[in-house]
């Protein structure tokens, strides 16, 4: 599996609205994690903009590992999922995604004319999102005798991605949080600094 990396996601949702001979459109982004997200965001879309005609979507989840779904719900094919997937893959984002819902005005707009209403809809609900970038960190779980816990929180602090969290008994149980591509630095500073009296076990990767 290929390791994971930073990224970019939103912080919350947006909205950006735009007529086009009648037709509203309403672009929405929102946070998407994972598949699962994909449905959970639709119902609290359609709850919100009832009786609309339709509610087109893309969405890019998965972290770094990026993956991708889109719908035109009912519009041409190619006129609305991928417009708006292609508008959101332009971010650089993950984990987030935008519905477009449609109100029809009674004026037919042609395969030309849906492709630019959803992209120019996703563009304005993308354009004042505000975004949050996501650390990918390898996660290391060890256990500490007291002198050695005082050497790592004295100098080895520059090389966690947050705080550790530790656990005081009769040693220290130390989960630390290390970014990704200075595992190797990481490892060989602490077996040093511990002149070796140190197993590490390293946990699966996560995003801080």
């Amino acid at each position: 599996m290929a390791a994971i990396s930073d990224y970019e996601t939103v912080a919350g949702e947006h909205e950006g609205e735009m007529t086009l001979k009648g037709s509203r459109f309403i672009g929405i982004v929102m946070p998407c994690p994972d598949e699962p997200s994909i449905q959970e965001n639709l119902v609290r879309v359609a709850s919100r903009y009832r009786d609309a005609t339709h509610y087109c979507w893309a969405a890019v989840f998965n972290g770094s590992e990026r993956r991708e779904r889109s719908s035109d719900n009912g519009e041409p094919s190619g006129t609305a999922g991928k417009p708006i997937l292609m508008t959101l893959k332009g971010t650089g984002m993950s984990d987030a995604m935008v519905v477009v819902v449609r109100y029809f005005g009674g004026t037919l707009l042609g395969t030309g004319g849906l492709v630019h209403a959803y992209t120019e809809a996703s563009k304005l609900a993308l354009q004042g999102a505000e975004r949050r970038r996501l650390s990918a960190c390898a996660v290391y779980r060890f256990t500490l005798d007291y002198p050695y816990y005082n050497r790592f929180e004295a100098k080895m602090q520059d090389m966690m991605a947050r705080r550790p969290e530790c656990e005081f008994y009769e040693k220290v149980d130390v989960t630390a949080w290390v970014p990704i591509g200075r595992e190797e630095e990481f490892e060989s500073r602490i077996t040093d600094l511990t002149e070796r009296h140190v197993r590490l076990m390293r946990l699966k990767d996560a995003y801080i």
